[in-house]
């Protein structure tokens, strides 16, 4: 690996750490109780949460109990389920258009969050400061962390805003946590893939350090769900201000 200046004709030589600059993923094929679903790239380490994030939110799965037993092979994770017949869940989109088919995802079949859980923008910030020092971030992941009210529940990474979300719902579900009284902090685009599985887990409160789609704000609006960007001491609500309090 070489370094090029821009702003020279000759090479600058190499990077002493070239790792610094790299991080790792691997292909994994899901299958369940024998049938090929599909093959995702991951970060090595632990599928076992990833996948079980996975049925969940695409409703292979109504709870984790509903998992048999997960086989962790090499570029593989087998899975079997109570329900041997088990099957996704309804269609999270929509297929419209003349001439052609549109997708996108409606949130009339996405479930809405009426509790009335809320959080003071003192713990948000006491919060934002651990989230922001975590020793654990590796470069070239994104991250998503679990928090309940001011304790970090989980802290995980991945190298897309979908494998983290699904990786960080299957800890959760595995450790049987109670999504309701919880908030997540994440460094990736809020999409509204993302919004529908933090809608799918019950997972009322979401921010990022990064961006937002206006269809995902849009989605957590109208289903109860808060999302708000942190960028330094600023906190921008795009969704149900009323879960953040003063």
């Amino acid at each position: 690996m070489n370094i090029l200046d821009l702003s020279s004709e000759h090479p600058s030589g190499s990077p002493k750490d070239a790792a610094s600059f790299l991080c790792d993923e691997e292909p994994v094929a899901i299958f369940i109780n024998g049938r090929h679903i599909s093959t995702v790239l991951l970060v090595p380490g632990n599928p076992r949460e990833y996948v079980t994030g996975y049925l969940f939110t695409e409703q292979y799965i109504k709870t984790a109990d509903e998992i048999e037993s997960i086989r962790v092979e090499k570029n593989r994770a087998s899975v079997l389920t109570t329900n041997i017949f088990t099957s996704p869940g309804p269609k999270k989109t929509i297929l419209s258009g003349c001439g052609g088919a549109v997708s996108y995802i409606d949130p009339g079949k996405l479930p809405v969050l009426m509790g009335t859980f809320s959080i003071p923008a003192s713990i948000l910030a006491s919060s934002f400061s651990h989230f922001m020092a975590n020793e654990e971030k590796k470069p070239g992941l994104v991250v998503s962390a679990l928090y309940w009210p001011s304790q970090c529940l989980m802290f995980r990474q991945d190298i897309g805003d979908d494998q983290v979300t699904d990786r960080m719902i299957g800890a959760g579900l595995i450790g049987k946590i109670d999504f309701s009284s919880t908030y997540c902090l994440c460094s990736h685009t809020v999409t509204s893939e993302t919004v529908r599985k933090c809608l799918m887990a019950g997972i009322p409160v979401l921010l990022t350090t990064g961006h937002c789609t206006r269809l995902a704000a849009q989605i957590g609006q109208k289903n109860g769900l808060c999302i708000g960007i942190i960028q330094d001491t600023r906190l921008l609500i795009l969704s149900r201000p009323e879960r953040i309090t003063r």
